[in-house]
């Protein structure tokens, strides 16, 4: 009777705590199911009420805006006209799990993984895959898709990443995945341990490389995809991807030059170029149609010394609920242009 009891006031205490949040029927009546036949005792640990709480917080947060191959984040006007992405057609795909993955979410799966990508295009059947440690892809031409229900997950807390794709190249994509990091805390400290945590990166030359109708949460470094190198690649396409708690590096092109990043959903981010200096290439990136939410920061360029010119990117008609626009070029470098963004209680600096 005493448990009951207890359970029922836990249970009024999260009612109150999500009653605003999007969604909140769909649960209640969950909720209600569990109640009903008895599961509800057994169900009701603090474990679980912390994972309802975040999905509630979530959803609410994100003002129940989402990206993905299927959904823009942004409404459909003459200057923003797509509502989805078709991923690149796979060539004689391999799953992973034909090379050992378990797909637990308790074994590590990297080597399966590896072994896949080396063979061919990998296409990754429903399952959590353990990625604790970095696979790298050299070839070119090569295609990695997630299925429905594939979650690609990191559980140490480190300065690597869990996709590296190595330059020389071009041609390669990553689409469709949902990626889940070590740490759901919002970290903003830039000498914070593990703060170059990058789920997806490209070195040097990465040519025409995708990302898309991908989501990433809870990665400790906040940095959710980087090209980087003295003249890195041409080309990125990165759209229709959720980007979560990345305001350091966040959604970053470094010396990279016609890129685009559009239909993204980045909340607590930072996205656009980033160079060091005047020697990396920059220019010709398009940043468009993305939303900006809770604090997000959208950018052509402003980082950098020694002059950098940012002049060729353009940033255009994109939405910030909050947040700010970085328009402001290095000392001694040139500005982006800004046209038509939408500002919604946000500022510039």
């Amino acid at each position: 009777m005493k448990k009951s009891i207890v359970a029922g006031a836990m249970l009024i205490v999260v009612s109150l705590l999500v009653i605003n949040a999007p969604g909140v029927t769909r649960h209640f009546q969950t909720v209600s199911a569990a109640w009903d036949d008895g599961r509800i005792l057994d169900r009701l640990t603090l474990h679980n009420l912390m994972r309802w709480w975040r999905q509630f917080r979530d959803e609410r947060d994100s003002g129940a805006h989402r990206a993905s191959l299927t959904n823009s984040p942004v409404p459909a006007t003459a200057s923003c006209p797509e509502t989805s992405f078709t991923p690149p057609r796979l060539v004689d795909p391999r799953s992973p799990k034909a090379f050992g993955a378990a797909g637990n979410g308790k074994t590590d799966d990297t080597k399966a993984f590896q072994a896949a990508v080396d063979a061919g295009d990998v296409l990754v059947p429903a399952g959590t895959y353990l990625l604790n440690h970095t696979v790298v892809i050299t070839a070119s031409h090569r295609h990695i898709q997630c299925e429905p229900g594939a979650t690609l997950k990191k559980t140490v807390r480190a300065d690597s990443n869990m996709f590296n794709f190595e330059g020389p190249s071009t041609g390669n994509s990553l689409v469709g995945c949902n990626f889940v990091g070590a740490n759901p805390t919002r970290v903003r400290d830039w000498d914070h341990p593990g703060h170059y945590d990058i789920p997806v990166q490209t070195n040097g030359a990465v040519d025409n490389f995708t990302l898309a109708g991908n989501s990433f949460r809870d990665f400790y470094g906040q940095s959710m995809f980087q090209t980087e190198g003295q003249g890195g690649g041409t080309g990125a396409v990165l759209v229709f991807n959720s980007f979560a708690n990345c305001p350091l590096y966040g959604v970053a092109l470094v010396g990279s030059v016609k890129g685009r990043i559009a239909y993204n959903l980045a909340d607590n981010c930072r996205m656009g170029p980033e160079n060091n200096d005047a020697t990396q290439d920059t220019g010709g990136n398009v940043l468009e149609c993305n939303r900006m939410i809770n604090g997000g920061n959208i950018t052509g360029g402003s980082n950098g010394e020694g002059g950098v010119d940012y002049s060729g990117n353009v940033v255009r008609h994109n939405i910030l609920d909050g947040g700010y626009m970085q328009v402001s070029p290095p000392e001694h470098g040139k500005p982006a242009k800004y046209i038509d963004n939408t500002c919604n209680d946000c500022g510039t600096e």
